[in-house]
């Protein structure tokens, strides 16, 4: 089995458990199938963050290039690099080639600048607009637009803003679809010497089907959280870091499912660890992370609460528990 469908199969997995698990069983007023899609949803921005602070160097692209194609296709289209970690992190494998009848990408300006060369340009937006089929017969779509701005292009890692304009992916095979659809910012600036500040004001929408089910969840992220990287200011700071938003003054989010629109806040507890160094893993989903947790908390109106706990044991390795009991 190819990468591809590998990887397919365990987002594939992942919906059939999120759209067949038993509404009945409930853990405080979540269900096993809430508490999957949300599960899915807080793990789609964990892989955006991975594409944040994802290694977009030249040197990165040109030793991923010679064993994947998705690179070598985006630089013949012109994406930024920056954008092809976006790509991987919405689950997108494979671009077709730049004379591709059934895809239209385009970048303005068609030449970007990118002084600091760190993938990121001054400012640049690519607009898709494509439907093809990729190994496997896994079938693609791309909508809509993603803006990338530089803080300051003479400056590598001085941060950088992201904006998604109805930025729409879509993947199928046998059996299942994945759509996920963005809209919103996030930015990630420099403070000082030791801390940077990342900011999300984005909704990621994901509909999903598999077998005769169907289901849409969606995520408004609101919250400012701080970024602090472990080595010295001569080396990459994006290389390993820890994740801070205070339990004490929280993060919000808005979840919808169906018909169920919940208010929740959101922590780390504890810190949450980005090693890129050590899991990078250039062809997987962006989860650099080894240690640390985030919780999603809902309260409902009668004081019941649930807690979605996500918890990292080693490079990319986690668990799901919703009030202390694993989510399966």
């Amino acid at each position: 089995m190819s990468r591809y469908l590998r990887q397919l199969a365990g987002l594939a997995l992942m919906g059939l458990l999120a759209a067949c698990g038993a509404s009945s069983q409930t853990s405080g007023n979540f269900s096993q199938s809430d508490a999957l899609a949300l599960a899915e949803a807080a793990q789609g921005d964990l892989q955006l963050t991975g594409a944040m602070l994802g290694d977009a160097s030249s040197t990165a692209f040109s030793a991923q290039g010679q064993a994947d194609s998705l690179e070598a296709n985006a630089q013949a289209w012109g994406l930024p690099r920056r954008n092809v970690l976006i790509l991987r992190a919405v689950g997108i494998m494979y671009l077709p080639l730049a004379s591709s009848a059934n895809c239209s990408i385009n970048t303005t300006p068609s030449t970007p600048t990118d002084t600091d060369n760190d993938g990121v340009p001054a400012s640049a937006t690519t607009t898709y607009n494509c439907s093809y089929t990729g190994p496997g017969n896994t079938s693609y779509s791309l909508k809509g637009s993603i803006a990338l701005q530089d803080t300051n292009d003479n400056q590598p890692y001085s941060g950088y803003s992201v904006a998604f304009d109805r930025f729409a992916s879509r993947l199928a095979g046998n059996n299942f679809a994945i759509e996920r659809t963005l809209q919103g910012s996030y930015s990630i600036d420099k403070q000082d010497a030791t801390l940077f500040k990342i900011t999300k004001n984005y909704t990621h929408t994901v509909t999903k089907t598999v077998f005769n089910n169907t289901y849409t969840g969606s995520l408004a992220f609101n919250v400012s959280k701080t970024y602090a990287p472990d080595n010295d200011s001569n080396s990459d700071p994006w290389d390993a870091g820890t994740f801070t938003v205070d339990k004490a003054s929280p993060g919000s989010a808005t979840w919808t499912r169906n018909n169920n629109t919940r208010n929740l806040i959101w922590y780390t507890d504890p810190t949450l660890h980005w090693n890129r160094t050590v899991c990078q893993n250039p062809l997987g989903r962006l989860m650099n992370f080894d240690s640390g947790a985030k919780e999603f908390v809902y309260i409902n109106p009668a004081g019941e609460k649930s807690t979605l706990r996500i918890e990292f044991s080693g490079c990319g390795q986690f668990s799901v528990t919703l009030n202390g009991q694993p989510v399966e």
